[in-house]
């Protein structure tokens, strides 16, 4: 007997998720670059306060290998991608909040709402069960 192997396509939402996830990415990684750039500049001029810069530039080109592979892998509905997309944009979410606290640039906000977004998208039973299959 032969079995009948159905196609199964990824739910429409989860396209917008990953498309999020490489917007995020690449902005992560060009940022990092800019802080990099000038942390080591700084630190070339004598300043050691710039080592904490630099250690959040790397800690943010690790955060964007981790969106890289999730954007990757997402279509494949692997099922680590899901908490880990959850645990970023709820980071992403705790630092928004904190920014804005700390008198940051209310243009957070949109950054906080799309990390909302796809935490919503994530949660969703259609979408919540393409990484269970």
């Amino acid at each position: 007997m032969t079995e009948e192997v159905r196609n199964v396509k990824m739910p429409g939402r989860l396209k917008f998720v990953r498309g999020f996830l490489w917007v995020q990415a690449v902005l992560n990684v060009l940022a990092s670059a800019l802080v990099t750039a000038l942390a080591v500049d700084e630190l070339e001029h004598g300043n050691e306060e710039a080592g904490l810069a630099l250690a959040l530039a790397l800690l943010g080109f690790v955060v964007a290998v981790a969106l890289i592979a999730c954007a990757i892998r997402i279509s494949r509905g692997s099922p680590w991608v899901r908490p880990t997309v959850i645990g970023v944009e709820g980071l992403v979410v705790v630092m928004g909040l904190i920014s804005l606290v700390n008198g940051g640039a209310i243009t957070q906000l949109i950054g906080m709402g799309i990390a909302v977004g796809v935490i919503v998208v994530l949660n969703k039973p259609e979408e919540s069960a393409w990484f269970r299959r």
